[in-house]
């Protein structure tokens, strides 16, 4: 199959009773996706956000999330998804303003924010109405704007709060996505499973793309293996996204769904190599793993890669460069590292520190070994790389102060005690002696991209052993 773009709109007017988006109990056809979103952006320019202007939501994934999706990015404005959990404290007001977002749009009443709040409901009434006698939705027939939208995050807010992050606005008008084979989306292919859903460039953008491809998106909002392996079967999707936790947490329940998907996206922080190989075993050999920031994807890796670069995180992408420096310096193939991108997007070739340290193999293949923000923690990112290579661990973080504590979260059923294990480790790469606190997986805290957080965990954390 030749490439070739694709956008909801198209796939609206070729099927508008089809199913787009389902979320529990929800669901939007195409038809009436489009709508919305059309609906949505005629609210925007009559409420006065400016061609351009940033748009925040906190809306849940689910049919009115996706219909501001495609407004923004359809109509030319910024969306900036930001998740209700930090609406709990000052954070969410810094973020609004550090972006200069012009409306939120909530379907709860958040104060104390820099710009005013609307309902969706409230703004797709906003449109002003179609013509007479035309049939059209509101804010249908509105020129699409030489530019196209673009999408906007915050970051995980794993050793620190989440920070917002801009991006730059396409030069060209919105025309879809791309759809060819590779993706498993398609007029014509199952529906996108979003196990994950969150406010993050990893989770959001498979759903999204598969949703601008033709394929509908479905939603698991609530959490649980067995749910995840029932949804599977029910809907027969052709391609997912797994986040960190939920890879291994289906890794462990051993649930493997009947329905096999063309593609299992997966990404957004280290998987064991262990624990990969038991995935591959219960999907097939259709796990496609991506590395990236926030500001978008750097590396993709498929699984017969995988199997020839064990533990790698894949090549850069066409138009982008990965440096592995070390003191400012470009180290040879194999020696650890700060890694460094210039991205397509970056304004003449800027160089993006990710904050994590890897190294790149003889073949260009990236591995990653840890976060490290400073050099001098470059030491404790390639012990949680050796941590996850022991027997039976799942994950770690490596955080303290002068002397590392270890948190290890281990398999279910696994007797033998990493501890031993962990300080020789340590010891190899001249940490001296750690604290090892051992966890069964699942108890340490994560944020809602499925990373560990790391803020406070030395200090807040208690039980396991030392």
């Amino acid at each position: 199959m030749r490439p070739y773009l694709w956008s909801p709109w198209e796939s609206a007017a070729a099927d508008p009773g089809r199913i787009a988006v389902i979320a529990d109990g929800e669901s939007r056809t195409f038809g009436e996706l489009v709508a919305r979103a059309d609906a949505f952006a005629g609210g925007l320019r009559a409420t006065g956000p400016a061609d351009g202007a940033v748009v925040s939501t906190d809306l849940p994934a689910g049919p009115d999330f996706f219909a501001l999706a495609l407004a923004a990015l359809r109509h030319g404005y910024g969306l900036f998804p930001v998740h209700p959990w930090l609406f709990d404290s000052p954070v969410a007001a810094g973020l609004l303003s550090r972006m200069a977002a012009a409306v939120h749009v909530s379907g709860r009443a958040p104060a104390g924010l820099p710009c005013p709040v609307v309902g969706p409901d409230e703004l797709a009434r906003a449109a002003a109405p179609g013509p007479p006698g035309s049939g059209a939705s509101p804010g249908a027939g509105a020129r699409v704007p030489p530019r196209a939208g673009y999408l906007a995050f915050t970051t995980s807010g794993t050793t620190g709060e989440p920070q917002a992050v801009p991006r730059p606005r396409p030069p060209r008008p919105y025309k879809g996505v791309v759809v060819d084979r590779r993706g498993g989306a398609g007029p014509d292919r199952g529906p996108h499973l979003m196990s994950n859903p969150a406010y993050h460039l990893g989770t959001l953008g498979p759903a999204l793309h598969a949703l601008q491809a033709g394929s509908a998106v479905v939603v698991q909002r609530d959490w649980s293996p067995g749910l995840f392996a029932s949804l599977m079967d029910l809907h027969r999707p052709d391609s997912l996204f797994l986040g960190p936790d939920r890879m291994l947490e289906v890794v462990e329940a051993r649930i493997a769904p009947r329905h096999r998907p063309a593609v299992v996206f997966h990404g957004g922080d280290a998987c064991p190599p262990a624990v990969k190989r038991e995935a591959i075993e219960l999907f097939g050999p259709v796990l496609h793993e991506y590395y990236g920031t926030s500001h978008g994807v750097i590396t993709e890796i498929t699984t017969e890669e995988w199997l020839r670069h064990p533990g790698s995180v894949g090549r850069p992408l066409p138009g982008i460069t990965v440096r592995i420096l070390r003191d400012g310096r470009p180290v040879a193939a194999g020696e650890p590292g700060e890694i460094t991108v210039r991205l397509r997007a970056a304004d003449e070739g800027t160089v993006v520190p990710t904050g994590d340290i890897g190294f790149l193999d003889p073949e260009g293949y990236l591995t990653v070994l840890g976060r490290a923000e400073r050099p001098e923690l470059m030491g404790r990112a390639r012990l949680e790389h050796e941590i996850r290579l022991l027997p039976g661990v799942f994950d770690a973080a490596v955080v303290g102060g002068p002397v590392p504590v270890c948190f290890v979260e281990t398999r279910r059923g696994h007797g033998a005690d990493p501890a031993p294990a962990v300080r020789a480790a340590a010891a190899r790469l001249g940490l001296g002696v750690p604290v090892v606190r051992c966890h069964a997986y699942g108890t340490l805290p994560r944020t809602p991209s499925g990373k560990i957080r790391r803020v406070g965990l030395a200090d807040g954390a208690s039980g396991g052993h030392a």
